[in-house]
């Protein structure tokens, strides 16, 4: 995803790599930034790679040269921009943490990346390698995060060894999404809530 590190040719004689550098990363970031902006005023469908060129003030060729479609450039503005939601393990047990995370979902869900990410999730329903790309950066690694820490839980008896990660993650976060996308209210108390319900600890 990033550009290749900056290092100096080490042939004598021919001129340093170095040059340029720091400017493309600046692009690259400018580049980013106008997509994400463009992706969660207009939706997926309301943005096209013109429009990033445009606001971003680059050329066509800048834009290619590190991605090829806009579904690339889309994911990767919103991966971006995306916040942490995982606690930290220093500080919190495994169940600590789910319930803390649990928690986290709600307010991110409220936020600005939240509300891009539910635009995402519209969109993937007709655009099959939007589909694609989303479950493999965004989904799967997210959704491991959390199975994994239900399997610390697991691991220090807080949950029954008998528990389905995945199903407990459906669980957790399957109705704060849903009354989101539906436009109802997701509160911190609520998934506080739902955790308290599913986990009954």
């Amino acid at each position: 995803m990033d550009p290749l590190k900056r290092g100096a040719d080490s042939k004598p004689g021919l001129p340093k790599r170095t040059a340029g550098r720091p400017r493309s990363e600046k692009t690259r970031r400018a580049i980013l930034k106008s997509a994400f902006r463009l992706l969660r005023e207009n939706g997926f469908a309301g943005v096209s790679m013109q429009q990033i060129v445009t606001d971003a003030g680059v050329s066509t060729a800048s834009v290619y040269r590190w991605w090829k479609n806009k579904h690339e450039i889309l994911l990767e503005a919103y991966l971006e921009s995306m916040g942490e939601l995982l606690p930290s393990r220093n500080r919190l047990t495994a169940l600590k943490r789910l319930r803390e995370y649990t928690v986290r979902v709600a307010a991110f869900l409220q936020s600005e990346n939240g509300r891009v990410f539910l635009k995402l999730l519209m969109a993937i329903q007709e655009e099959r390698e939007l589909y694609d790309a989303f479950y493999e950066k965004v989904f799967q690694p997210r959704r491991a995060e959390g199975c994994e820490v239900v399997r610390e839980a697991m691991a220090a008896g807080d949950l029954p060894s008998t528990v389905d990660p995945d199903f407990v993650i459906d669980l957790l976060m399957g109705p704060q999404i849903l009354r989101a996308l539906l436009g109802k209210e997701v509160t911190p108390d609520l998934a506080a809530r739902i955790f308290d319900y599913v986990v009954r600890k």
